[in-house]
């Protein structure tokens, strides 16, 4: 199988015909892990037309590279402007949603049809940032009206920047929207109801009526809301978050066949070891979850500078020892 078609064939809940299907939602050791260096953030922004363009077709190549050798199945395209705290970007974006368009072109060309391109768009709200907290649940509380409005109106632009994005070449989307702490939702259940999964089953509606397969990427405890989340029909989620309690062996048999699964080897595992500690999860996390699809491994979360390079590749290398289909 192509890892398009390992990865496709995973997200439909059917069996690869090798070995279990395998992403990262973020790669930050491309320097480590195979001496390059993607141009990007700032320092992408200062560039002209011209180098802009070399660059874009550099970050693919590192790409696409980076897939070659850690057998990664998937590719996320390149994501914009966020902030990890107040004044600080995360260590991975894209200025522009031009320049971003534009990767993703590029990154499709190159790629052809052998990985599975992954777009990004928003569409739903999130747990604010703590600087805005409280002023977003007296606003919950106060005027309700006006929180489902702004729903409304990011939905609207979540929905048309995805088209944008699938006519670039995605092949899916992935709609990254954090929603839960370590001991569960940011807001009761109740509250979900209302304010976010009438927007977010909409969301999921916009591409599972055109067969195209969504991703939700949320860290937390998801486990209060999986009713309502499976009732949604999004085709994976991704993180199933060990920090906040979520044994992905455990979800996926209560989940079979109903919800892929993406996850979820602890970041922090990889960072710190050791090597045989590493290799034992994800032998532990493969040979719970394979067998009939529905699952694809993965860090939890991005795997960040400071994971060391040779950490990660027990990894890799335990996918193909304890990961083989069939």
């Amino acid at each position: 199988m192509t890892p398009k078609q390992r990865f496709e064939a995973a997200m439909k809940h059917q069996r690869p015909e090798d070995y279990v299907a395998f992403m990262e939602i973020e790669f930050h050791i491309y320097e480590e892990y195979i001496g390059k260096k993607l141009i990007i953030g700032y320092e992408f922004d200062k560039l002209s037309s011209s180098e802009k363009e070399k660059a874009l077709h550099l970050n693919a190549e590192i790409m696409i590279q980076t897939a070659e050798k850690a057998g990664h199945d998937a590719i996320r395209n390149l994501s914009g402007y966020w902030e990890i705290s107040p004044g600080r970007p995360a260590f991975i974006w894209l200025p522009g949603q031009e320049a971003q368009l534009r990767q993703l072109q590029i990154l499709k060309k190159i790629a052809g049809d052998r990985y599975f391109i992954i777009g990004n768009s928003g569409g739903t709200m999130g747990i604010p940032d703590g600087e805005h907290l409280y002023e977003f649940v007296t606003e919950l509380y106060e005027n309700p009206g006006e929180v489902k409005g702004k729903n409304e109106k990011m939905l609207q632009k979540g929905i048309e920047n995805q088209w944008k994005v699938l006519e670039a070449g995605a092949d899916a989307i992935i709609n990254c929207c954090d929603v839960a702490f370590n001991n569960g939702p940011f807001i009761s259940p109740q509250m979900m109801d209302e304010f976010f999964f009438p927007y977010f089953n909409r969301w999921v509606d916009s591409l599972k009526s055109q067969g195209i397969i969504s991703i939700w990427h949320t860290d937390g405890n998801l486990m209060p809301l999986m009713d309502r989340i499976l009732e949604s029909g999004v085709t994976a989620i991704q993180c199933v978050d060990p920090l906040g309690g979520m044994d992905i062996v455990k979800v996926k048999k209560q989940v079979d066949g109903r919800l892929a699964l993406i996850g979820n080897i602890d970041c922090s595992m990889l960072q710190f070891g050791p090597k045989d500690k590493v290799e034992a999860e994800v032998k532990r996390v493969v040979e719970g979850c394979k067998g009939n699809g529905g699952f694809a491994l993965c860090g939890c979360n991005a795997i960040f500078q400071g994971i060391p390079a040779e950490h990660y590749q027990v990894m890799v290398d335990s996918r193909y020892k304890y990961g083989r289909e069939g």
